[in-house]
């Protein structure tokens, strides 16, 4: 017959793995973001002209080590084109995540953007906010431009 200490230990030992395994089903990681994902963004740039409004619609890969590739159609300030992007992510365990961008018009650099990122919905759904953009030339727009990204196939 087991003893009081072995059985309260062994319950205590059952709780500590379940609890572990519950925290590693829950933690986001480069992996747990990876698949196809589709995004919106809309947003404001501010410049010395004014204020111009900025919308794009997105669709774009993550792979499992954190490298991004996609195109969106985006308007600025109504002029509407189409781009390509390329970029990384680095997704931490708490689900928040920091990307750079850079975008592309025919080939050609256009900006580069950093993003700040939280994943939720068992990471099949993400939400955030642009840190910076920065043209080639190296000049920062300041801005304040947010989005909403679903990934499209949440089982992959």
């Amino acid at each position: 017959m087991m003893s009081k200490t072995r059985i309260v230990s062994a319950l205590g030992l059952i709780l500590f793995v379940a609890s572990a395994n519950l925290y590693a089903a829950t933690a986001c990681s480069n992996r747990s973001v990876a698949g196809r994902w589709a995004l919106t963004s809309n947003g404001t740039l501010l410049t010395t002209g004014g204020l111009i409004p900025v919308a794009a619609v997105s669709d774009f890969s993550i792979n499992a080590s954190g490298a991004i590739s996609g195109r969106q159609t985006r308007s600025l300030g109504g002029q509407v084109a189409d781009e390509t992007f390329s970029g990384s992510i680095s997704v931490k365990a708490d689900c928040s995540a920091e990307s750079t961008v850079q975008v592309f018009l025919d080939g050609a650099l256009v900006r580069t953007t950093t993003l700040h990122i939280v994943f939720d919905d068992n990471s099949s759904s993400a939400r955030g906010i642009f840190t910076s953009l920065t043209l080639p030339n190296n000049t920062a727009l300041p801005n304040v431009i947010t989005f909403d990204a679903r990934k499209l196939f949440p089982k992959d």
